[in-house]
């Protein structure tokens, strides 16, 4: 007898045991986009923006570190712009529609949950406190120091499961990170909108 079988879950989920899903784009949105570390990078000199493109999403620091962390100096007009547009977009996170229900109808079911997202550490806290309930993993970039499709990030999550790829569904929105770099890591990965449907159809039944 599956899992599936025994909690009334669509067959999607025949010997899962969590579901992990990918934050920005597929459990979360942005209402409001600011594009706030734009003034912060068009300070910096071309290689210093190469390097904070790499290191931005893999290190915890707030974005006021990161000039004295490149070396550069960085006029106080533009940090407050990128603290404006901060405020702005992390107000302006919010849950997709629909995907409350669908986390609280897995929980309820007995699937343990995980996030696993890329980000700056400045969306950490409103990322947290904008999920219905704290995961039982949660794998941010900057805490974790890799990056999807990275397969450390990956293995961060398996680890904290402690269950076999097999039996973690991953949930994600984009192509490249969220369901190829998935499926090349020989694990069973899910667009949310295919689950929007699979559940809603489930729903219905």
């Amino acid at each position: 007898m599956t899992l599936a079988s025994v909690t009334d879950l669509p067959s999607v989920f025949d010997g899962i045991e969590a579901v992990c899903f990918d934050a920005f784009g597929a459990l979360v949105e942005i209402t409001d986009p600011q594009a706030p570390f734009v003034p912060l990078f068009r300070a910096l000199p071309s290689a210093k923006q190469r390097e904070l493109k790499h290191r931005v999403l893999r290190e915890d620091r707030p974005f006021e570190d990161w000039p004295t962390v490149l070396g550069v100096d960085v006029s106080g007009f533009a940090l407050l712009d990128v603290l404006e547009r901060l405020i702005i977009e992390t107000s302006s996170i919010v849950l997709r529609p629909s995907m409350a229900n669908i986390w609280t109808r897995l929980r309820t079911k007995g699937l343990r949950l995980a996030v696993c997202s890329n980000l700056a550490s400045d969306y950490g806290t409103t990322l947290r406190n904008s999920l219905p309930d704290p995961p039982d993993v949660l794998a941010l970039s900057y805490k974790v120091g890799s990056i999807m499709p990275e397969p450390e990030i990956y293995a961060h999550v398996l680890d904290g499961l402690k269950l076999d790829p097999a039996k973690v569904l991953f949930v994600g929105n984009t192509p490249r990170a969220g369901i190829k770099g998935l499926r090349a890591a020989r694990m069973m990965a899910l667009h949310v909108e295919d689950l929007k449907q699979i559940m809603a159809s489930e729903s219905r039944s």
